[in-house]
Order: structure tokens, then C-alpha cells, then sequence
């Protein structure tokens, strides 16, 4: 209990370090510079796994690191690139479906796990490494997809709400009324007078 109390505090500066290198380098560069650092150490894991194993507070650190870095990156940003990415009529939903992928993700994450260590015949070492090559396989990948198609957001949440509104208009919807209190656009909720 104590060792995985331990190692679970290592996830506390990742948040921390990821709030702030989202304000400092964007949300897009912050995922994919967690994503990647976690791949380099987890292909380091994998690839020296026995050697690393066999002195427990040298594993303990680095799998922290580890765990870290997964917060630095998609752990801090995940939900904050979900959310800026639609606009206020749609941010809900599309959070809501983000947050179903991701948890269908890990799901099937997990169940994965099993098959991966059963097919090395009960060799725990090399299986456990083989997960930690495969994750930070996908690791890479998603520090990929983060720097290639996620987008730099501004710094304000209702930067798509015209684009969105111009489109409604374009296939037929007239009748857009958010945003407006007695025909006067809103402004921070109050009526601009």
C-alpha cells in the first residue's frame, strides 16, 4: 500500500507542470511533449526492464516519471483541447463524446493487457515489457496526432460560436437566439446596451 501510495503521488506535479506549460506553450505543444517524453521513457522501461526491476526505488522513480509525464501531457490537456475545440451550443455534447472515446479507449486498454502477458507463455518480465513498448508505441502516435491535428485554440471559449452561427444560417436556420437577451448581443451575460 505504501508503494502505490507513492508511486500515485507522482502523478500530483504532472497536473501542476501541464497547467502550466498549457498557458506558457499551448495546449497542442503541451500534449504532444508529455505524450512524446512518456514514449522515451517508456520505451527505456521496456527495453531495460529486468536490470531497472531489480532495484526497486530506481523503478519506483522512473515509473513515477512516467506516470508524470502522462499528466504533463494528454493528462492536463485532454479535456481542455476537447472542450476549446467546439463551439458553446455544441461544447457539451462534444466533451460528452470525447470523455465516451476515451473511456472506451481505456477499456479496451485493459482488457488488452491480459491477452498481451498470456502470450508469452507466463513470462511476466517479457510480457510486462512488451506492454511498455506497445503503449509508448501509441504514445507516439498520439504525440503525433497531437502535434499534427489538433489545433492551437485562442484564449477565448467562444471563438467558433459566429462560424457556428454562420453555418446554421448558410443550411437554413434562422432562428439563432443564444447569446442574445432583448434582441442585444450578450456580453459577460449582461445586454450590451
Amino acid at each position: 500500500m505504501a508503494w502505490g501510495t507513492l508511486i500515485n503521488c507522482f502523478y500530483i506535479p504532472g497536473a501542476f507542470i501541464g497547467g502550466l506549460l498549457s498557458d506558457c506553450i499551448g495546449r497542442r505543444r503541451t500534449m504532444a511533449l508529455g505524450f512524446f517524453l512518456q514514449a522515451i521513457l517508456g520505451f527505456i522501461l521496456g527495453g531495460a526492464l529486468g536490470p531497472i526491476q531489480t532495484k526497486l526505488p530506481l523503478f519506483i522513480v522512473l515509473y513515477g516519471v512516467f506516470l508524470t509525464l502522462g499528466e504533463v501531457g494528454p493528462g492536463a490537456t485532454i479535456v481542455l483541447t476537447a472542450s476549446e475545440s467546439f463551439p458553446t451550443a455544441l461544447r457539451g455534447h462534444g466533451v460528452g463524446l470525447a470523455a465516451a472515446w476515451s473511456k472506451a479507449g481505456a477499456a479496451i486498454g485493459t482488457q488488452v493487457f491480459k491477452p498481451i502477458l498470456a502470450s508469452w507463455g507466463g513470462d511476466e518480465l517479457h510480457g510486462t515489457q512488451a506492454v511498455f513498448l506497445i503503449g509508448s508505441g501509441f504514445a507516439v502516435l498520439g504525440a503525433l496526432l497531437a502535434w499534427f491535428v489538433l489545433e492551437d485554440s485562442d484564449k477565448f471559449l467562444d471563438h467558433g460560436d459566429q462560424d457556428w452561427k454562420n453555418y446554421l444560417i448558410a443550411n437554413g436556420y434562422t432562428n439563432i437566439e443564444w447569446g442574445i437577451q432583448d434582441g442585444s448581443p450578450m456580453v459577460d451575460n449582461k445586454a450590451i446596451e
